[in-house]
């Protein structure tokens, strides 16, 4: 009975709902899959995530009337389909951060707002619109050979406002991402941008685009810009012949269509090897840097919450190859997820596509006797030198004993265990960065 109390606090300290004249809201604080806290068809639902959880759409899902705000949202292989009931009503996302990756389709057939957003998509995964499309101060990442396809009429918009981007491309040469504006009237505003990353990315439009440098400027003060015709970076010599309407990269669409390179660099090689069970080492090489900072090393447990685990400072202007390392010392047992943020001299930046690595349990620690009965004494050798702290632990993570040593090669700690009773445990070295070395240790009184 305990263990059920104690299961019901715990789902509503992360899950709240309640509904307010036929709305419902939805409060996740912590990550949760969509089939275990909303209904497969959520009819105007107010979803507010923690800034620091995870909404998995984990099986296919219709979403009408929503509004998504903060935290992240992610989407593995399954259909996310947004639309609206009754009369149109915008579908809003604010202060959200989206991932799309495997063969994941967003289909949205009604209006489409972002508000201090990013989607982001990866592998094969897609986003088909057919009503207004509106960004603010938001970016939707096309990577790998991804697709964004924009439907309907003329009197159907595409808004990018305050800064807003679409990427095609991440700046891999085997990326074929390609935006196709098929009817719609796209209007980039001020700073915004659309960006084709290299020829084998694809803008495609037969219509023209417009531009206008403010948004609260009179409609008379746009520009139409056409990118038919305009046969860049296509035909002899390149990987494409010129074909209207497709605008190749690399490109520009804002104050007009600019030609050059619209990613801070090109990136080939990108690996992710084991080295021994102990160290994960990344490789990769830049074709082409331009106006480039550095790169953030990311690292995920689970592919969808990111860590910065190291930086490493780029050429910056460049169009030789150039070859780039780094080593994870302490990658996490089991999976580990790795990507680079491609950030720019400006700040802006782009994810390379993604590895994976599988280790084993780190098993660094030397200790005896095992199994253990009276004591346990833990070897330090090898060590940095430097305090270090030594944890007994329960499987369940209940800590027996600590102890604090200075870990000079050769030191031994002891912990008396005369009252531990029989069981596994974890021995833990914490040192004084941060990282830590664990592993069993069995204790048998027989």
């Amino acid at each position: 009975m305990k263990h059920i109390h104690v299961s019901l606090i715990t789902t509503a300290l992360m899950i709240l709902n309640f509904s307010v004249f036929g709305q419902t809201t939805y409060t996740i604080n912590s990550n949760a899959n969509w089939s275990a806290v909303l209904p497969a068809t959520c009819n105007t639902c107010t979803i507010n995530i923690g800034s620091a959880a995870t909404l998995t759409v984990d099986e296919s899902v219709t979403c009408q009337n929503c509004t998504f705000s903060g935290g992240n949202v992610s989407i593995a292989s399954k259909t996310l389909n947004i639309q609206y009931s009754g009369s149109v009503t915008t579908t809003n996302f604010n202060n959200t951060k989206l991932v799309a990756t495997g063969t994941a389709q967003i289909i949205v057939n009604a209006p489409l707002s972002l508000s201090n957003s990013t989607f982001t998509f990866y592998n094969t995964s897609s986003m088909t619109t057919s009503y207004n499309v509106s960004l603010t101060s938001s970016t939707i990442y096309l990577n790998d050979n991804t697709s964004m396809t924009s439907n309907g009429g003329a009197g159907t918009s595409i808004s990018l406002v305050s800064s807003s981007r679409i990427v095609i491309g991440n700046g891999s040469l085997t990326s074929s991402a390609i935006f196709t504006v098929s009817g719609p009237t796209m209007t980039v505003y001020d700073n915004s941008s659309v960006a084709v990353a290299n020829q084998n990315n694809v803008y495609y439009n037969w219509a023209d685009y417009d531009y206008q440098h403010n948004v609260n400027a009179n409609s008379n003060s746009s520009k139409a810009y056409s990118t038919s015709g305009l046969s860049m970076n296509c035909g002899a010599g390149y990987a494409h012949s010129c074909s209207n309407p497709s605008l190749y990269g690399p490109a520009t669409l804002n104050s007009g269509v600019g030609s050059g390179a619209t990613l801070p660099i090109v990136l080939e090689g990108f690996t992710a090897t084991l080295d021994n069970n102990h160290t994960v080492t990344l490789d990769w090489n830049t074709q082409l840097e331009v106006n480039f900072s550095h790169f953030a090393i990311q690292r995920s447990a689970d592919g969808t919450t990111w860590e910065d685990i190291g930086t490493v400072h780029a050429k910056g202007n460049s169009a030789v190859q150039t070859d780039y390392t780094y080593t994870d010392e302490q990658p996490l047992t089991g999976t580990n997820y790795y990507r680079l943020a491609l950030v720019n001299l400006d700040d802006t930046y782009t994810y390379s596509e993604e590895k994976v690595v599988e280790t084993a349990a780190v098993a660094r620690i030397s200790f005896f006797p095992n199994p253990a009965h009276d004591y346990v004494n833990v070897s330090l050798a090898g060590s940095s030198g430097k305090a270090v702290t030594v944890l007994l632990t329960s499987i369940s993570g209940r800590l027996m004993q600590e102890k604090t040593a200075a870990a000079a090669s050769g030191a031994v700690v002891t912990f008396p265990i005369q009252n531990v009773a029989s069981g596994m445990y974890i021995l833990t070295v914490v040192n004084s960065d941060g990282s830590r070395e664990s592993s069993p240790v069995m204790i048998s009184k027989s």
